[in-house]
């Protein structure tokens, strides 16, 4: 995992091509797994169970979606409400197809 210590964005253009850019960075020994699988919830008539699991803290939260809006960003396993919000807003077209026959078919 690298960790930006100082100077982010500065060797970037176009800020570096006209001041000049420095960075610090350091690497730790550290590893991120993510996986989504899509699942019928259960207990309700229509939607889409999101399980979001920390292994390392133990932790776990499900979701019903119900449509394709952002998960709200507050409680626990923010990060991963984050990354999910994130992959949904970039990647939106190429899951909606399969997600929104999901939801309507169960």
């Amino acid at each position: 995992m690298r960790l930006g210590l100082a100077g982010g964005g500065s060797d970037v253009s176009p800020y570096s091509d006209i001041y000049g850019g420095a960075i610090l960075n350091a690497t730790i020994d550290m590893y991120a797994y993510a996986s989504l699988e899509i699942g019928k919830a259960t207990g309700v008539e229509k939607g889409l169970k999101l399980e979001l699991r920390a292994a390392d803290l133990e932790a776990s939260l499900s979701h019903v979606i119900e449509d394709l809006e952002p998960l709200p960003i507050y409680g626990k396993l923010n990060l991963h409400k984050g990354v999910f919000n994130r992959i949904l807003r970039d990647y939106r077209k190429l899951l909606e197809p399969h997600l929104l026959t999901q939801l309507l078919l169960g």
